[in-house]
């Protein structure tokens, strides 16, 4: 199987459990406390692994961080890339998650801002079958030469763009699969946030993404996947208790780069993300709670028909087709 390399994050997560999140000024009494590894890039390289995929994760951590390398290896996340900041401690999440799964979250970057253009490997990729994975909670110059590189070589680039933040054309333009949430397409097209499917798929046929393919994630409602030359479809999710809606995009972002590596066309790989997002959602942390490939296939069960959405005519569909999608 080829492998996965995901360019990003490492954390630590501190999760404070609440009854409801503070508000402005106000204290509140926590009713449980979860420490445990995270960050995007560290989530995804775990979720992607725990499916079977073979990882290999590139950032770097402070000298605080031997358990949380220990505990990606047992994950079977090759850590040979992960580098020492001497100077830095190991990212810091401070993540809040009220009775009904919503969170608020607050890094602190760390060594993840220590990690620059040397450290990347000189090889990222070496065919379309091997997925480069890259988000932002590392500087915006490594997120473009990972983008760039790997499409030199020839792999087939996964950007999650969170945190939101603009990014420029030519590196859109060598993402293969961008993988936005509602507010992270508006903040790159410019725009409000959306409202659901349809305000998604409205915003990006006002807007041109230079980039191949989008696949929009929706939360509950799913996801929206935009293809070149093939109308909007829309992947409903399935009804779940949320417990934890932490790391859900992560592990979309992991299932997605692991089917993608497995061959599937994008719709299967986005259907099959959507699953394991929402098996994600009902526990509590988010690498603790990414499902195994059992897990994930023993859940398997009917989403409901994928929906074309009308009239999608995208600028989005006059850019490459996506080498992992015929």
């Amino acid at each position: 199987m080829p492998p996965i390399t995901v360019v990003g994050s490492i954390n630590r997560d501190l999760v404070l459990t609440v009854e409801d999140l503070p508000r402005p000024g106000e204290t509140v009494l926590a009713r449980g406390f979860v420490e445990g590894v995270g960050g995007k890039g560290a989530n995804q390289a775990v979720a992607a692994a725990r499916l079977g995929s073979r990882v290999r994760m590139v950032a770097r951590v402070g000298p605080d961080a031997d358990a949380i390398l220990r505990a990606l290896a047992a994950e079977g996340v090759d850590v040979g890339a992960v580098r020492p900041a001497p100077e830095s401690t190991t990212g810091i999440a401070s993540v809040v998650v009220d009775r009904a799964g919503e969170n608020t979250i607050v890094v602190n970057p760390g060594a993840n801002a220590e990690l620059s253009v040397a450290d990347l490997p000189q090889r990222l990729a070496r065919s379309a079958g091997e997925v480069v994975l890259v988000q932002h909670e590392i500087s915006a110059e490594v997120v473009a030469a990972a983008v760039l590189r790997a499409r030199e070589q020839g792999g087939t680039v996964v950007l999650n763009p969170a945190p939101a933040r603009p990014v420029a054309p030519e590196v859109l333009a060598a993402v293969d699969v961008l993988v936005p949430n509602l507010g992270e397409l508006a903040t790159l097209l410019g725009a409000e946030p959306p409202a659901g499917p349809d305000g998604a798929r409205e915003l990006l046929e006002r807007a041109a993404l230079p980039c191949r393919a989008v696949v929009v994630t929706l939360g509950a409602d799913g996801a929206l996947v935009k293809q070149p030359g093939r109308p909007a479809v829309h992947l409903p999710a399935p009804v779940v208790d949320a417990v934890d809606t932490v790391g859900a995009g992560d592990t979309f972002c992991g299932a997605l780069a692991d089917s993608l590596a497995r061959g599937a066309d994008l719709l299967a790989a986005a259907e099959r993300a959507v699953r394991a997002a929402s098996l994600a959602v009902t526990g509590l942390g988010a690498q603790s709670a990414m499902p195994s490939a059992a897990q994930l296939d023993a859940a398997a069960g009917p989403l409901g028909a994928p929906a074309p959405l009308p009239d999608a005519t995208s600028a989005v569909l006059d850019a490459p087709a996506v080498p992992v999608a015929p």
